[in-house]
């Protein structure tokens, strides 16, 4: 009986004081990660993303936040041969695919609504600004080029949940359920010129689920 009610106690002590710190003039700091493969309409090939995400909001009102993200994206396309010239060695190689390495810039303006003390559910709005700065290396690990320039523009609307365990710490889980992207150049190399056409993308065309955590101060 004593542990059953040893149990009931932590669980109502978890419930009174896990009410989550969105009030107005409050903030947090955060860190996401999400996994996803986006299927191409052309040469039946796909890419596959990897964006790591810390990010920063302030309450302006109370449950609503503004904010930046900052995310960096690893892609990698699947699905494509093509031959390319490599200076080293003075012939042309075989590959399969190019990585990519993106920098994006995306302030976001997030609305909370209670479900729970402990349980918020809430809807982002991002705009997004994505710069390509790395160098694109073959599956051989061939130098292909470097690409540093102004990549394109979009925006997106992603629900989630934030879940609670402290007043200050939460975990999240999100994912868009709509994206718009705009590409502003052609770049031969660039992962993302095999669909250019499609600017418009709805979950199932480009799941991809985002896992965080956030500390509210």
């Amino acid at each position: 009986m004593k542990p059953k009610l040893t149990i009931m106690a932590a669980l109502c002590a978890i419930g009174l004081s896990a009410h989550a710190q969105t009030e107005k003039g409050s903030g947090f700091l955060g860190l996401s990660l999400s996994f996803g493969t986006e299927k191409q309409k052309t040469y039946n090939s796909s890419i596959n993303n990897f964006t790591f995400t810390p990010k920063g909001a302030y309450f302006l009102e109370d449950n609503f936040a503004v904010g930046l993200d900052l995310s960096f994206n690893l892609s990698k396309l699947r699905g494509i041969h093509y031959t390319e010239w490599n200076s080293e060695y003075g012939s042309y190689q075989d590959t399969y695919g190019a990585k990519e390495l993106n920098f994006g810039l995306s302030p976001f303006a997030r609305k909370y609504f209670n479900v729970k003390s402990f349980l918020k559910f809430y809807a982002q709005a991002n705009i997004l600004f994505q710069i390509n700065s790395t160098k694109i290396i073959d599956d051989e690990g061939y130098l292909i080029g470097y690409d540093n320039r102004l990549k394109g523009y979009g925006a997106s609307l992603s629900p989630g949940f934030a879940f609670f365990p402290t007043e200050k710490f939460a975990i999240e889980f999100s994912f868009p359920i709509i994206t718009y992207f705009h590409q502003d150049y052609y770049d031969e190399y660039s992962a993302y010129n095999y669909e250019k056409k499609q600017n418009v993308k709805l979950a199932l065309d480009n799941f991809m689920p985002s896992v965080g955590v956030s500390f509210h101060f």
